[in-house]
Parts: C-alpha cells; structure tokens; sequence
C-alpha cells in the first residue's frame, strides 16, 4: 500500500513547454492528498525558486530541496540539512574564482554566480528560471553548487571536485554539485524514518539523471515519458510525456485515484 508520493518538478510535475502543471496533475495530487496519502516534492531547486512556480500553489507535506542537501516541512520550515564541509567548500571555491566555468554556489537563502556564457542563458531559460546574480561569496554554508557544461565534459569536470562531492546531472547544459553521500533519496529516508513509513509503501516519479537514486530507493519508481532513457531503464513504470498526463495516468495505472 503507498503511502506517500515524491515528485520531481522539472519535467515531471511542471511542464516547461506550456510553463505550467497540467489540471489533471494538480487534481490527483489534491486527491491523493484527501485519501491520506503524503505527498512530497523532490527537486534539485531552491525554496526561493519555487516560490515563482505553479507549484507553489500546491500544498505539500514536505519539501527535499537541492537534491537532497536540505528538506523542509509543511510549513517550509528546515527539519534537515546536510552542507558541505570547509574542505569541499574550500575546492568548490577554487572552481568559482577560477572561471574556468560558469559556476553557482548555494546557501539556505539564495545563490552566488562568478559569471554567464551561452551555456547559461540556454540552461536556465530550459527551466523558465531567473539567471543567478553575479556576486562574490560571503562565508555562509554551502549545500550545492552548479555547473554549466556539456555531458561530454562531465569526465574532466569530476575531477576537479573536491573528494567530498559527485555531480547530479538535470540537463543538457547544467549539473549539480551535491555531497557524495547525498542525494535525493537521503531526503526520502529522512521523512521514511521521521513518519514511520517504509520504502516499499513509497511512489516516486522523475525524469532526469538525479532522479535516478530516488526511483531506485522506493517501492515504485516512474520514469516519466520525456525522461531520460538511464532513468527509463531502472524505472517499474514508464508512464507518458508530462504534456500527455503522464502523472495523472501513472497514478491510475496503481489504483492510487480510485
């Protein structure tokens, strides 16, 4: 029996061709919600950046933000955090002011960018998000960073990281910088221990690489029809396109609107 659902935002709930949640995404949620089943997001963004989505006019049961490194309550309150330690931060640090490439670190309250190219501009408009400022860091925790360059970079790239952190690809021009210990599927064990349900009784639903540790750690993993094909070939279900009612019709698939 599921008792609680995770979603992905980008690609999975919110569509960014019509720049929107489909209606039948937004009333199974709603339904899902009144049968007692929790219903979580799990996204690679920032609370700030969710505020200017369609999906803050949705109400959660919890939140596990910039893949797994901070998770928040009902109430958008922090009830986890996991930052990086002063030895990554001191190498994440090195990749920003070297400018090799445009590079974005991470606080609980906002973003610092060293500098844009076209990688950039083509990233964030693919996810109908504001650029980043261009600023210099001011000594807070880091949780994530971001990278913008191609999958064919990723092999050089890795290997400037520090040894504490891994990438979490979620295009084609961007990537994540996360802990390697963290992940999406960190925040899910959080809230699995702290509500007392277990793995198996969960549903999670993504389209991209740094979803692929989410869909693995639950009972049913979805993979969305416009996901990428790594994430289609470890999924239980591959359901539509998010533009086709791909969420909506997963959840019927499992009996989980009736």
């Amino acid at each position: 029996m599921i008792k609680a659902v995770f979603f992905d935002v980008d690609g999975t709930l919110v569509s960014h061709k019509s720049k929107s949640i489909p209606d039948s995404a937004k009333q199974a949620l709603i339904t899902l919600r009144k049968k007692g089943i929790k219903v979580f997001l799990s996204t690679g963004r920032h609370i700030r950046e969710l505020k200017n989505m369609p999906t803050n006019e949705i109400e959660f049961d919890g939140y596990i933000l910039l893949n797994g490194q901070l998770g928040l309550d009902e109430n958008q309150n922090i009830v986890f955090s996991n930052a990086f330690s002063k030895e990554d931060v001191d190498g994440l640090l090195d990749i920003f002011h070297k400018k090799e490439y445009p590079f974005v670190l991470v606080n609980a309250e906002g973003h610092y960018m060293n500098y844009i190219n076209e990688f950039v501009e083509i990233a964030m408009e693919g996810v109908s998000t504001p650029i980043p400022p261009i600023r210099e860091y001011r000594g807070e925790e880091l949780y994530q960073a971001t990278v913008f360059v191609l999958p064919e970079e990723d092999e050089i790239f890795s290997k400037k990281l520090p040894r504490g952190c891994k990438m979490a690809r979620w295009g084609m021009h961007g990537a994540d910088i996360i802990a390697t210990e963290g992940g999406k599927a960190v925040g899910m064990k959080f809230f699995s221990e702290l509500l007392g349900i277990l793995p198996e009784e969960m549903m999670a639903f993504g389209d991209a690489q740094n979803d692929m540790d989410m869909i693995e750690y639950v009972g049913i993993g979805i993979a969305m029809g416009n996901g990428e094909e790594c994430l289609k070939q470890i999924a239980d279900y591959v359901t539509s396109d998010v533009d086709e009612n791909g969420v909506f019709n997963a959840l019927h698939n499992y009996n989980l609107l009736d």
